[in-house]
């Protein structure tokens, strides 16, 4: 007989979810049911699957986003003490309007039925207090935020392998303004990423809450499931660092995503370590100071491939972010 086997999906998930228990979460797993008043307090509007025979007024639709439920495990742990906590859940949302053609992500129903409203499987995850345990030599560690939750999902794309970059545009009404991003894998958003807004943690009694939301049907299908070798040691690198100036209102990851663009496949690697903003740059302006990582998988590269590459760059910044060399 046939030998039965995950299916992509599956295997997916199941990656995803050792990596974010690999961060120093734990798995959270909470009701579909929710009540109107969730929605409201986020900011979202009540458009919602209302159930004909609830249990109670609490649970009379269906949730549209898996934040609720998080919120109220987090507001159950502080309410006994625990203060510093970390969840995420891979669950089900529902949405009003037809499913259409666009795959479920349920491997047991992967075509939606058109007569029904969209199920979609998201995941999400929180984090709240201290981003680890204080001790001799760390007595105050920070608490968490923007940056302790994006290091969370970076370790959650890397174990899928999925390619992704983060765009400051279209923060939820519910996200602090400027410390939230949109997710994007692909080129098509995949959810957010940000700190919660003050007014909707102390909704639910927290304060300091950060963390992301993600369809997940979209992270399964841009995952890789073979790993590729790569031969990192042969050929070195040659590294190069940038100091770029660009409008204070323009993202790093535009500059990023300028600088892949035209780097071409010689370029394997790219990062901003440092911003400055000061008088040396003038009035609306930052320095970006900037990490680039040229490889050939044949050979050592010269210096005159790299200077043509980094050439491209620097004309590339200027055309399309408006970037200029730090003298």
């Amino acid at each position: 007989g046939a030998v039965g086997r995950l299916a992509p999906a599956q295997r997916a998930r199941r990656r995803a979810e050792d990596a974010l228990v690999g961060a120093g979460l734990s798995e959270a797993v909470g009701w579909s049911f929710t009540s109107p008043a969730v929605a409201r307090r986020l900011g979202l509007d009540d458009e919602a699957v209302v159930l004909e025979n609830p249990m109670s007024e609490d649970q009379s639709v269906m949730r549209t986003t898996l934040l609720g439920s998080l919120l109220d495990s987090l507001r159950r742990n502080h309410s006994r003490g625990i203060e510093d906590v970390r969840l995420f859940e891979v669950g089900a949302v529902y949405l009003l309007g037809p499913a259409g053609s666009e795959p479920t992500g349920n491997p047991w129903y992967p075509v939606p039925d058109p007569m029904l409203p969209t199920e979609r499987t998201h995941l999400g995850a929180l984090l709240t207090g201290r981003v680890r345990p204080g001790g001799w030599s760390d007595p105050e560690p920070p608490r968490a935020d923007l940056f302790a939750a994006k290091g969370v999902l970076e370790a959650l794309m890397r174990a899928l392998r999925v390619p992704w970059r983060v765009d400051a545009a279209g923060a939820e009404p519910f996200l602090h303004p400027r410390r939230a991003a949109k997710v994007m894998v692909g080129g098509a958003p995949a959810g957010w990423l940000g700190e919660l807004h003050p007014s909707v943690a102390a909704a639910w009694d927290l304060e300091g809450v950060a963390g992301f939301e993600l369809d997940f049907s979209v992270l399964a299908s841009a995952a890789t499931g073979v790993p590729r070798y790569e031969d990192l040691t042969s050929f070195p690198a040659i590294r190069q660092d940038l100091a770029v100036v660009v409008a204070d209102d323009v993202p790093a990851a535009r500059v990023l995503e300028a600088i892949r663009s035209a780097g071409g496949a010689l370029l394997v690697g790219a990062e901003v370590f440092d911003v400055y903003r000061g008088a040396q740059v003038g009035e609306g302006c930052a320095s970006l100071a900037l990490r680039l990582e040229f490889r050939a998988p044949d050979r050592t590269l010269t210096d005159d491939e790299v200077a043509q590459r980094r050439d491209k760059i620097v004309a590339a910044l200027r055309e399309q972010v408006g970037g200029e060399l730090r003298g």
